[in-house]
């Protein structure tokens, strides 16, 4: 909750001030997430450090000076600013901004201001071409895949798309099933189920709710799927073909490198990652690895540290892709072995 204060200082920037005027009514609802208001009094001194991109600074009341890399601007009015902001640099670098009078400023992530303008070009697009799928857009929006894809590739995913319905109780894809399709719910939610080399019967292994994306390991591995997905609910599925996702997502998400590359890489600070099964482990792995089966990453993935970078194998590459697209959908710095633990030519280590 915000209070009635910073409420109409929202209004006054949503209002007034370019580029939060070009946004839709329905994108307007988003800029608080992606800014904050500081007052100050006058006289008061306030350091800024910009974020990975070049952030924006807005004067919503009073006057003041901005010092970055030993430049002042002085900053008379709002007026000044509701056109052409001011340009922060990216951090490491700070701005120091000194109050000439009571002031109230506002600091926008420019990054993510800049995906709400692209994101309205992308729905205004898909209103005119898909309809049905167009009001589906902020639901498949938040699926984890699009937050790491580049606006036109996200554009280009929902032209690709079609939408089916399955029924409560149905199952949308079946464990031993030809990979063919991707899967995000847009309405409903989801149970997955899979048998694994320790099971003798189906063990539920996940839960997926609206947002949320099924399909891609089949897909990556050129293999049979490895999961059965039974529906909650009647529910509404946003699909992508085997190709288009391919060129859409697989190809842009999943970093894979070679023998050499990776040796360098974990010589410095990355950290290797088996999503092979424990036995296969025990018999042969890369010194330090953390071992993570591909069918528990979903529900270990917290265990990983975003702050590290990790590089994930396999037996030959196929696992060790699956793994790569679920954790760099997750924000994790992450790329895949080529030719997995089979060509590893490096120091290996067994468990006894």
């Amino acid at each position: 909750m915000i209070s009635v204060k910073m409420e109409r200082v929202l209004d006054t920037l949503t209002k007034n001030y370019m580029p939060f005027t070009l946004l839709s009514q329905e994108r307007m609802s988003e800029v608080v997430n992606i800014v904050r208001f500081i007052e100050m009094r006058e006289g008061e001194i306030f350091q800024i450090t910009g974020g990975a991109g070049k952030d924006y600074l807005f004067v919503i009341e009073g006057a003041l000076n901005v010092i970055t890399d030993g430049e002042v601007r002085c900053i008379d009015g709002p007026e000044e600013t509701r056109k052409s902001p001011i340009i922060l640099n990216s951090k490491p670098s700070t701005s120091t901004v000194v109050a000439r009078s009571n002031c109230i400023i506002c600091h926008a992530d420019r990054e993510m201001l800049d995906e709400l303008i692209s994101w309205d070009e992308i729905v205004h697009m898909m209103e005119d071409t898909n309809e049905e799928l167009a009001g589906q857009l902020d639901k498949i929006r938040n699926s984890l895949v699009f937050r790491r894809l580049p606006s036109e590739m996200v554009e280009l995913a929902f032209t690709k798309m079609r939408t089916i319905k399955v029924a409560k109780g149905e199952a949308a894809v079946e464990q031993g099933g030809e990979g063919d399709s991707y899967y995000i719910i847009t309405e409903g939610s989801a149970e997955v189920y899979s048998v694994t080399l320790y099971d003798d019967e189906p063990q539920k292994i996940a839960e997926l709710t609206e947002g949320d994306a099924f399909g891609c390991e089949a897909l990556i591995s050129g293999g049979v799927r490895s999961e059965t997905v039974i529906m909650k609910e009647d529910s509404t599925l946003s699909v992508l073909d085997k190709s288009d996702f391919e060129e859409i997502i697989k190809n842009p998400l999943i970093k894979t490198v070679n023998q050499t590359i990776a040796k360098s890489m974990l010589d410095t600070d990355y950290v290797p990652i088996d999503v092979r099964y424990a036995e296969e482990f025990d018999d042969s792995h890369i010194p330090g690895a953390i071992l993570m089966p591909l069918f528990e990453l979903r529900n270990r993935i917290d265990e990983l540290d975003k702050t590290k970078r990790y590089v994930v194998y396999c037996h030959a590459g196929s696992r060790s892709s699956v793994a790569t697209l679920v954790l760099a959908q997750n924000q994790y710095d992450v790329v895949s072995l080529e030719g997995g633990i089979r060509d590893w030519v490096h120091e290996t280590n067994s468990v006894d």
